[in-house]
């Protein structure tokens, strides 16, 4: 998977924490699945640039020192 997919996803998981948050706030339905779904993303996005860097010698356009 490439950075610009797994920075998209935790882009994504973002928003739909912050969604969930709303709706937890104004206590609408679903708010728990779109919490649950946020995390879920965050942590898949999370994990995927931790194992391209940890693969890598860093983040392409990083200065490598």
């Amino acid at each position: 998977m490439k950075i610009r997919i797994a920075l998209s996803l935790l882009l994504a998981g973002t928003a739909i924490l912050t969604l969930g948050g709303l709706f937890k706030l104004l206590h609408w339905p679903t708010a728990n699945i779109q919490l649950m779904i946020g995390a879920l993303v965050q942590v898949v996005a999370l994990f995927v640039l931790a194992v391209k860097i940890a693969t890598t010698d860093g983040l392409p356009g990083m200065l490598n020192r």
